[in-house]
């Protein structure tokens, strides 16, 4: 058995509580909302791309465009490339 000064205990202390303080704590919610994901046909995701494009010329914020197609904000960056 390994002897610990009183340095190391507390720094193992330190870790085991924080271990239990993360294990304790329920998760934060996704981004999109409850965190399903949808599959969609090519036409589907043809028009979907074609509303945020359109959205984003008429300068709607990406929040908003994301929240009312039900896509995520970084979905919305991705399309600008």
């Amino acid at each position: 058995m390994m002897k610990l000064n009183k340095r190391e205990r507390e720094l193992l202390q330190t870790f085991a509580n924080l271990a239990h303080k993360l294990l304790e704590t329920p998760t934060r919610p996704r981004a999109n909302g409850n965190g399903t994901r949808r599959r969609r046909s090519a036409e589907d995701a043809a028009e979907l791309k074609r509303q945020i494009r359109e959205a984003r010329r008429k300068n709607i914020p990406v929040k908003e465009i994301a929240t009312k197609l039900g896509v995520t904000p970084a979905y919305v960056y991705q399309l600008q490339r």
